[in-house]
């Protein structure tokens, strides 16, 4: 007798399946591993970021550090302005300026002047209290800018550097900023 013909004969077994599908598996893993090492950066292109990174850097940092200090010096100007209103406006009530014996923070003298001026911070740009000396008749007022020490003998007019004194005499500056500072 003769046998019924096996219908599968043109299928692939299961094993021929897992076979396959394993081989595709190899070949896709294979393409992706090849993909990955095309991605990423080379030393040089790294290399050359950084440079113009520090270019940049050196050009902006110089030009920063000098708006800070004008800001710092802009502020101190506006206040001694106010502070000069305050100390006028005691003086057109008292007949004489706030009297100070010799050069004083301007912390000794606040009293008098917060009925004027409200609260006020006494410090200049920097972060240090500006002084103050009268006679009742005449008074300075002075920050000592950037390197907060005296820099006498006071010259009249402007200053072109962050380290010198600005100075108020009786409501008008005789040392101020103007132009470039350095």
């Amino acid at each position: 007798m003769k046998s019924a013909p096996d219908k599968g004969y043109n299928r692939v077994s299961d094993t021929g399946h897992r076979k396959l599908a394993r081989g595709l598996l190899r070949l896709k893993t294979m393409k992706s591993r090849i993909v990955t090492t095309e991605r990423g950066f080379t030393l040089v292109e790294l290399l050359i970021v950084v440079a113009i990174i520090g270019i940049v850097a050196a050009i902006a940092i110089p030009n920063l550090v000098n708006a800070i200090q004008r800001g710092r010096q802009a502020r101190t100007a506006g206040e001694m302005r106010s502070l000069s209103s305050a100390i006028a406006w005691y003086q057109q009530d008292y007949a004489q300026f706030p009297v100070a014996s010799g050069w004083n923070d301007i912390s000794e003298i606040q009293e008098f002047l917060v009925a004027y001026m409200g609260d006020y911070r006494g410090t200049d740009g920097w972060g240090r209290l500006y002084q103050y000396q009268s006679d009742g008749e005449h008074y300075t007022l002075a920050s000592f800018g950037l390197n907060g020490a005296f820099d006498t003998p006071w010259r009249v007019g402007p200053i072109n550097f962050f380290e010198q004194d600005l100075v108020m005499e009786d409501g008008a500056f005789t040392q101020w900023p103007e132009g470039v500072q350095q």
